[in-house]
């Protein structure tokens, strides 16, 4: 019976171990495919909360050009050129200027996110293809799995973080598609909001 049992496990093993490669090869094309050109799009954020069993929904804007970004969400804006971060917050005319550490980017940021998460987490590719990221210390992390999907143009389409407290955040990418935009997009320019309050937090 042991005898069996190895065998089982010596032919098994390579199978998980290039499904293993394959996933991570498949987000790193996906990565660098991002970074190769800017891309523009539109995507759907969805927060379901389990304590209340409400989903709260919201549509947003972005562009990405490496590590820069433009994202616009519930009538606020962030830009990032690559080191300082403005949010603005159109209800109440005023902008937060921060450097943004790589912890806190995987927040805000779609590509940042999956860099961050390949760098910590296991992957393995599931049966219908997703990919999925799983904490190697499951103890100190608020997630135990996340899902990504790539679609047939190397791009991410969708990404779900399930959460131990049973809250879901789920992003789908409605469009993704290269555009051509110059670096002083993601830079936020106080003259061309009038009377703007500006918090420096750096």
């Amino acid at each position: 019976m042991k005898k069996i049992l190895f065998v089982l496990l010596i032919a098994v093993l390579p199978m998980f171990v290039c499904g293993q490669n394959s996933a991570e090869r498949r987000v790193k094309a996906a990565v660098a495919e991002l970074k190769r050109s800017a891309y523009e799009g539109r995507f759907t954020l969805l927060y379901y909360n389990a304590a209340n069993d409400v989903t709260d929904k919201q549509s947003g804007e972005i562009t990405l050009k490496g590590n820069k970004f433009r994202m616009t969400l519930g009538g606020n804006e962030t830009k990032f050129d690559g080191k300082t971060q403005w949010m603005f917050v159109s209800e109440f005319n005023e902008v937060s200027i921060t450097e943004p550490t790589a912890e806190e980017l995987k927040e805000i940021s779609p590509l940042a996110m999956i860099e961050y998460y390949v760098s910590k987490d296991r992957i393995s590719e599931g049966e219908d293809g997703e990919i999925n990221f799983y904490p190697t210390e499951p103890k100190e992390s608020e997630y135990f799995r996340i899902e990504l999907r790539i679609n047939k143009s190397n791009l991410p389409s969708k990404l779900v973080i399930y959460q131990k407290n049973g809250d879901k955040i789920t992003l789908v990418w409605d469009s993704l598609n290269k555009t051509k935009v110059d670096d002083s997009y993601f830079y936020f320019d106080t003259t061309k909001y009038p009377n703007v309050e500006v918090n420096d937090l750096r």
